[in-house]
């Protein structure tokens, strides 16, 4: 099979777990109370969100450039197909419960975090922030509700529904005190943040939620308990590398932007701790010229190049943590080889 017949087939699958979600997410929204309906319907119709998959099918297709490229509903599609390819011959509904669990709560946590950031995205132009804090609210109910939905009708493979319940809230907390703690280090200098402080803020944000991705697909498969520590763990190191990414793009595109075009993002204005800034500050960056670069003002050269060489050992952090995912994913396919369609999203 060549390489466009591999991606055409991938995509179909991809096509089939999206409606399958998408028709199950929709029918769960009609039990909402009728004065939330539409504003958690327009939540969770943002982009690269699970309802916005159909126009992105439309407008060039659902897979990106590159592994790892979904346009849509990534999160809820890794648990849904790790449940799927350790347990086949399961009903999905279980499976469904669980990954629109995880939809839910990172629609949430993605209101909050754009909140406290004071980014004003579509949603937040459109309904406001106190509609949008009663959404994220009602959203943090709905993914505890969306485990429950399915469990009077389909009996659970192994794990039962207070143990997904356990595993959401763990890592709903887990999240918030990581947010938490990124408000308090706000008012620290970056100097007096360290390298190891950025990782584990990293790990307590997105490596939690990840890793909440990948266990509630193997605990809803009823896998073993080593195989799900093992999906756990990849959906941490797959988290925390996508952080630090994620850091290191906001401040290189900050660089080499035209200067009227580089007002600095929320994450920059508000002096929150990334790891390239960090690294920054530890290489000889000064207090000053941080604050500067806070503050939207011209970047010197020299703090430039400075800049550069942090964000380059932040990238080699966020590689080295990519590559410790791919060991791991090698390890639970040495047990159970996994479809070419997980493969892809798990991007590795």
């Amino acid at each position: 099979m060549n390489e466009d017949r591999r991606t055409t087939v991938r995509e179909e699958v991809l096509r089939e777990a999206l409606m399958f979600l998408s028709d199950w997410l929709e029918r769960f929204l009609l039990e909402a109370p009728a004065p939330l309906r539409e504003d958690l319907a327009l939540a969770l119709h943002q982009e690269g969100k699970l309802l916005t998959w159909r126009a992105a099918g439309l407008d060039g297709g659902l897979l990106g450039q590159g592994p790892g490229g979904l346009r849509v509903g990534r999160w809820p599609l890794l648990t849904f197909l790790i449940a799927l390819a350790l347990r086949p011959e399961e009903k999905p509904d279980y499976a469904a419960g669980a990954a629109l669990a995880v939809e839910c709560l990172v629609c949430a946590i993605d209101i909050f975090d754009d909140l406290i950031d004071d980014d004003q995205t579509p949603l937040l132009q459109t309904i406001g922030e106190a509609r949008a804090i009663n959404v994220a609210a009602a959203l943090l109910t709905l993914a505890q509700r969306a485990i429950l939905a399915p469990s009077a009708s389909v009996r659970p493979p192994a794990a039962e529904p207070p143990v997904l319940l356990a595993e959401l809230q763990a890592a709903t907390l887990a999240c918030l005190a990581g947010q938490q703690q990124d408000l308090l280090a706000e008012a620290l200098p970056f100097a007096a943040c360290s390298r190891e402080e950025c990782l584990a803020l990293a790990a307590a944000k997105a490596g939690s939620l990840m890793r909440l991705a990948c266990r509630l697909g193997a605990l809803a498969a009823g896998a073993s308990p080593s195989l799900c520590d093992q999906f756990s763990r990849l959906g941490e190191l797959l988290g925390i590398a996508g952080q630090l990414d994620n850091d290191c793009h906001d401040l290189h595109a900050m660089l080499t932007c035209p200067p009227t075009l580089s007002r600095p993002k929320s994450d920059l204005r508000r002096g929150k701790k990334t790891l390239p800034l960090v690294l920054a500050a530890a290489s000889g960056c000064s207090p000053d010229a941080l604050l500067a670069l806070q503050q939207g003002s011209p970047i010197p050269t020299a703090l430039s190049a400075r800049l550069a060489e942090a964000i380059t050992a932040a990238w080699s952090i966020s590689l080295l943590y990519r590559e410790r995912a791919r060991l791991c994913l090698q390890a639970i396919e040495a047990c159970q080889p996994l479809p070419p369609e997980l493969l892809h999203i798990l991007g590795l």
